[in-house]
């Protein structure tokens, strides 16, 4: 049984392993790992209350005690972890998923994610405790419907507002945020008007079922058409809890992670910040931007897929900076998660420490073409036991050496194999991906 992927356990609501059955067993077995207080936070799809009864049963029996936070972005239950008297967190959330989809984020006492080896543990206790027929945890829905302690956001907010200047250093600064109806909802705007920032805030308003739909950070395009029609200076777009941030300069071009990780990178160079001079990235990470690291004296390391990842990275080589194209960045002053809010800080001080706008600060910013296909498989079968997908993969790889790379992977948090073909090419990106896809309906076959 495995009931984690690359970032926590996550699938549909109210199916295994997130029904009503296996849910305490989770909190159980967490309980027992964590011990003492755990901080619980959720997004706001329609599905959380109910988790969060199932999991606090579960927790209890397990001999813990829990805090409920509320709706809370993600970042909040990393950083209160490791900045309060508790054992740990958890966030119930499914990221940029559909709102039918949930899932479980658990972070230590000291706000990390936990390591592989505790997931395997509470995955072993769960089976265990599946075994046992005798064992009967009753949610007592006590949550259901209540909004938790505020105190708890309210800290967040203190904490990421003390690593900056103590006044409204953001006046004059247009801000359009899209919070995805999703957890910043209740907190980015209201923050960001605190330090002085003039803010329009769009999908703001969750309903339990709006959550990404047609926004945030995976659906920009109606923020990149305020931000064009509206004047701001920056606009930003959320994902559902709030750990990813995809930015729109001033004239609406879109800036992702990538093209952050260039800006603050420079930033952090100039101010002797990026020592050593290396900064984390994944498998996605865009080519270009390791060629623009490497002009600026700057070495660029790859990891998996993941913000865990680069911030193991990060902690291995005592970086400063890391991050992913979909928004991930990971600052080492806080060092724990991606956090949209904090990059949003960030991404403003680079703005006015240079006195220059976003589309100054990316002026030479040009992404390698970069195509991705996401392809719905019929079964997730390893793809070193194909020999035919192997060797197509060897073939293309030859075709693209010195142009660019392939990368093809299992997502880790939906039934997708991910294709990714980058070169200077679109039409040689497009040929290569297509020959692939056709070797993967052969051998694995695609699910429609």
């Amino acid at each position: 049984m495995q009931l984690f992927g690359t970032d926590g356990i996550r699938g549909e609501a109210r199916t295994f392993p997130l029904d009503a059955s296996t849910l305490p067993l989770i909190g159980q077995a967490i309980g027992e790992r964590l011990g003492g207080r755990i901080l619980i936070g959720r997004d706001p799809r329609e599905s959380g209350p109910e988790m969060l009864d199932l999991l606090t049963a579960g927790i209890e029996a397990g001999g813990a005690t829990t805090e409920d936070a509320g709706v809370v972005p993600t970042p909040a239950i990393a950083l209160l972890a490791s900045n309060s008297d508790l054992a740990g967190g958890i966030m119930i959330s499914a990221s940029h998923n559909h709102y039918k989809d949930n899932g479980i984020k658990v972070f230590g006492s000291d706000g990390r994610k936990l390591d592989d080896a505790a997931e395997d543990a509470i995955e072993a206790r769960v089976a265990n405790l599946q075994l046992d027929r005798t064992i009967r945890i009753v949610p007592r829905s006590k949550h259901r419907g209540g909004t938790g302690d505020p105190g708890w956001l309210e800290r967040y907010e203190q904490l990421l507002a003390g690593r900056f200047e103590k006044c409204k250093w953001l006046e004059g600064l247009h801000l359009t945020l899209d919070c995805a109806n999703g957890s910043m909802s209740g907190t980015a705007a209201d923050f960001l008007k605190g330090l002085g920032a003039t803010v329009t805030a769009i999908h703001s308003e969750p309903n339990g079922t709006n959550i990404n739909v047609d926004c945030g950070a995976v659906h920009p395009e109606s923020l990149v058409e305020t931000v064009r029609n509206n004047g701001s200076d920056l606009g930003v777009a959320y994902d559902g809890d709030g750990d990813r941030s995809i930015f729109a300069s001033s004239s609406g071009r879109l800036i992702d992670g990538d093209a952050v990780l260039l800006v603050m990178s420079r930033l952090l160079k100039r101010k002797q910040q990026l020592i050593p001079p290396v900064v984390v990235g994944t498998a996605m990470t865009n080519y270009n931007l390791e060629r623009s690291l490497a002009n600026d004296g700057v070495s660029l390391v790859r990891v998996g897929v993941g913000d865990r990842y680069i911030f193991r990275e990060m902690l291995a080589r005592g970086a400063h900076l890391g991050g992913e194209p979909s928004g991930h960045i990971i600052f080492s002053d806080f060092g724990l998660s991606g956090d949209g809010l904090l990059t949003t800080l960030k991404l403003c001080e680079a703005m006015i420490t240079n006195e220059a706008s976003l589309d100054e600060l990316t002026m030479d910013w040009t992404p390698a073409p970069q195509l991705l296909r996401n392809i719905a498989v019929a079964e997730r079968v390893p793809l070193g036991t194909i020999p035919a997908i192997g060797r197509k993969i060897d073939r293309i790889s030859r075709t693209l050496a010195g142009r660019g790379r392939i990368v093809v992977r299992y997502s880790g948090t939906e039934p997708l194999l991910r294709v990714m073909v980058e070169s200077d090419s679109d039409s040689l990106n497009e040929a290569c991906a297509t020959d692939l896809i056709e070797v993967v309906r052969n051998t694995i076959g695609t699910r429609e």
